[in-house]
């Protein structure tokens, strides 16, 4: 059986919707974390943001996750921000292979631009802002990565599907190795 499946990568590269297909080919259950939070919570990313602001937010983000160690069968969705902790990168290593999906940044930025619920890039230059974030985190996204998926020209099935063989041959290799 494969194992959990951890996707990060910075907002818009769309975590979600292909974690939700790979639930789908793999029979785990989809989970997110921003809705885990959400749903704890009982308000909206926006609201927490605006309440307890970043730090309260990554608080938030941290205790869901540490909910998650030992739980089977899952594919995680993750909030771009997550690995900003390096408690949280121990911790996704702990839940299962660490997937980055990434994607050219003019097509996140295009991606993004579409969701007002973003309260990150609530500024005055939201492109400067999504740059500047985007700049600061590869280097993050990728030394926390067991395994990088490039989207930019899949579809969400196409992604899923590499997602999926990826972690496969990635178990693979760590099974071979005695890992």
């Amino acid at each position: 059986m494969l194992p959990n499946i951890v996707l990060i990568g910075f907002m818009g590269c769309g975590k979600s919707s292909v974690g939700r297909r790979i639930a789908s080919l793999t029979g785990h259950r989809f989970v997110d974390t921003d809705e885990l939070i959400v749903t704890r919570a009982g308000m909206s990313i926006p609201q927490i943001f605006a309440a307890e602001g970043e730090p309260g937010f990554r608080d938030r983000e941290s205790a869901e996750l540490r909910e998650l160690v030992g739980v089977g069968g899952v594919v995680l969705a993750t909030g771009g921000g997550i690995v900003l902790r390096e408690e949280n990168r121990e911790t996704l290593r702990r839940i299962g292979p660490v997937i980055w999906l990434h994607a050219e940044p003019g097509l996140l930025f295009e991606r993004v631009s579409r969701n007002r619920k973003r309260p990150l890039l609530h500024t005055e230059d939201p492109r400067a802002t999504f740059d500047a974030l985007l700049a600061a985190r590869l280097p993050i996204y990728e030394a926390a990565a067991d395994l990088q998926i490039d989207s930019t020209r899949l579809s969400h099935d196409e992604a899923a599907q590499a997602v999926v063989e990826e972690a496969r041959n990635f178990c693979g290799r760590a099974s071979q190795d005695g890992v």
